[in-house]
Parts: structure tokens; C-alpha cells; sequence
């Protein structure tokens, strides 16, 4: 992984969202798309423990509100947004 301003910031956003959820204070909205960045990862990232795409660590990666492959799925939704993202594409969560 590079060293950049931006992946520093990325660091320290994932890392934080990632502290906020342990201790329960992420909302559900966030962590159903965080559980969902994860399954689609699950054949490659998750069992590298890293992002092939940009390199960074996980699980805090999955917090970030901007996604490293638009292509693989997209940024951190509103609830709104992740509502109806959910339900145009049929995703269920368990």
C-alpha cells in the first residue's frame, strides 16, 4: 500500500467507524453495508486479510464512507439511499 494523505484519512475514518461500532454507536444502516462490503469480498480481500484493490487492512476498510471499486460496490449510502439500494438490487441480510 501507498502512503498518501488519503489513505492516511482513510485509516483513521475505518478505524474509527470500526471502534464506534464495537462499542455500538455506528448505525444500522452503516453496519449493513459494512456486512455486505464484507460477503462480497468474502473469496478474496477477507480471506487476504487486506483490499486487492488499494491494499489497506481489514476489517477497517469496509468503514470507509468511499469505496475503493465503485465496480465492486459503492460508497457509504444514506439510509434512504441504502434502502432503496437494498431493495433495487435484492439484497437481504442476515
Amino acid at each position: 500500500m501507498k502512503i498518501t494523505i488519503r489513505n492516511i484519512l482513510n485509516f483513521i475514518e475505518g478505524n474509527t467507524k470500526l471502534l464506534g461500532d464495537k462499542i455500538h454507536l455506528l448505525p444500522q444502516h452503516e453496519k449493513e453495508q459494512v456486512v455486505y462490503r464484507s460477503q462480497i469480498c468474502q473469496q478474496d480481500c477477507c480471506q487476504l486479510g487486506y483490499c486487492i484493490q488499494c491494499g489497506c487492512n481489514l476489517p477497517g476498510k469496509f468503514y470507509v464512507t468511499e469505496s475503493c471499486n465503485p465496480d465492486r460496490f459503492p460508497n457509504l449510502m444514506s439510509k434512504s439511499d441504502w434502502a432503496k439500494f437494498k431493495q433495487d438490487n435484492q439484497i437481504t441480510l442476515e
